[in-house]
């Protein structure tokens, strides 16, 4: 092992973390399509549901592919194997479509509760199949933006690593990566909280008690969005700092690549299950229904048995 038991253990608790997160990922995007066609929905309860699946659908695609990093890395910490290939250069774009899906996926959303709060009048903002097809829109993107990291060819096989993607060395493809995948949603999700909160502030006392109530509950499922693409941007500190640290020092940490990953793979394995807590359509459907279950369960039990003794 090049990198000792440390980099072996980051790794494993990464590929564990990502597994985590693609599971339950699955889990709840399987709820939520039995959900949308069992059960009377409103135009908002569907819109929400659809968004939080393409937050669930990126998460998988993205676990999946870094578990996969993983599990190269091990094998290759094991057994030194060289898995440099074309498909491993595709891969490795393909890591960093999906990085940048999943926070736009969030940008989204995050647009909606605008569309909802500012410009309510604009029916068409609120279409259904509008958010149906902005998600194949986005990846396609995606793709398209980060292309020039083929076209400069900056991802390139990591010895060290086993896998292939855009190294520290690669500063422009880097840099690109960086202000695509995480500058830009962040960019527009600060905008778009700052045009929300002026538009409330700025709003008359008077407005009616349903109207102040939604445009309250639309600003706090804003907040809950920065909170969790607040959680994958700390979790993504640890890249921050030992990228300037190349940049101060000019030498990478021989573990940089796997702390960087560690990061993400950690945050989306606590994100899937505190998304679920933290959307309120997602924790009614998920955690409420199977209480009620559990109740009507525990109700109709004593009620047979009474049933019995007459």
């Amino acid at each position: 092992m090049g990198h000792g038991i440390v980099g072996f253990i980051i790794t494993f608790i990464s590929l564990i973390h990502a597994s985590f997160a693609s599971v339950i990922s699955a889990i709840v995007i399987g709820i939520i399509v039995y959900h949308q066609y069992h059960n009377r929905l409103t135009r908002e309860e569907k819109i929400t549901l659809i968004l939080s699946a393409n937050i669930f659908f990126n998460t998988i695609i993205y676990s999946v592919l870094l578990a996969s990093c993983n599990i190269h890395t091990l094998l290759g910490d094991i057994y030194e194997q060289n898995f440099d290939s074309s498909w491993c250069i595709f891969r490795g774009y393909l890591v960093t479509i999906a990085c940048c899906g999943l926070y736009h996926a969030f940008a989204i959303q995050a647009f909606y509760r605008l569309c909802r709060i500012v410009y309510p009048n604009h029916r068409w903002f609120q279409f259904y199949w509008l958010y149906v097809i902005a998600i194949p829109v986005q990846l396609a993107g995606a793709f398209i933006v980060l292309c020039p990291l083929l076209i400069w060819h900056d991802i390139i096989y990591l010895p060290n690593e086993y896998y292939c993607f855009a190294p520290f060395t690669k500063v422009r493809g880097f840099l690109w990566l960086l202000l695509i995948a995480y500058g830009s949603p962040l960019f527009l999700l600060s905008l778009i909280y700052l045009r929300i909160t002026i538009f409330i502030r700025q709003q008359p006392n008077n407005q009616t008690l349903i109207v102040n109530q939604r445009q309250q509950r639309d600003l706090a499922a804003i907040q809950r969005i920065f909170i969790n693409v607040g959680l994958l941007v700390v979790c993504g500190t640890p890249c921050v700092t030992l990228l300037l640290m190349y940049f101060i020092t000019g030498i990478e940490h021989p573990l940089s690549y796997r702390i960087t990953w560690a990061g993400p793979e950690v945050s989306m394995g606590i994100l899937s299950v505190q998304m679920i807590f933290m959307t309120p359509q997602l924790k009614n459907i998920i955690i409420r229904r199977r209480q009620n279950r559990v109740t009507t369960l525990d109700i109709t039990i004593p009620m047979r048995a009474i049933a019995t003794n007459q």
